[in-house]
C-alpha cells in the first residue's frame, strides 16, 4: 500500500521532457531557431547531468498556446 502510494506521487511529480529534434517538429523550425529561442528566453531548457538539454512539456505547451492565441487575433 505505501509503496503504491509513492509510486503514485512520483509519477504526479514526473514531467516528461522533450528532445530538441522532437519540440523543432512541432513547432515547424529548425533546432537551430529552437537553440536561438532558448537564447532569447522565449522558452526554458532543462540540461541533464549529461548536459543533454531537454524541453518540459509544459514550456512547449504554453508556448504554443500563445502561438495559437497571436494567431486568433
Amino acid at each position: 500500500m505505501v509503496l503504491n502510494t509513492l509510486i503514485l506521487l512520483m509519477e504526479e511529480d514526473y514531467e516528461e521532457l522533450l528532445r530538441p529534434k522532437e519540440v523543432a517538429k512541432i513547432f515547424n523550425i529548425s533546432v537551430e531557431t529552437l537553440w536561438e529561442w532558448q537564447k532569447k528566453g522565449i522558452i526554458k531548457a532543462v540540461r541533464l547531468p549529461t548536459g543533454k538539454l531537454r524541453y518540459p512539456r509544459s514550456e512547449v505547451e504554453r508556448i504554443w498556446r500563445s502561438l495559437k492565441a497571436a494567431e486568433s487575433r
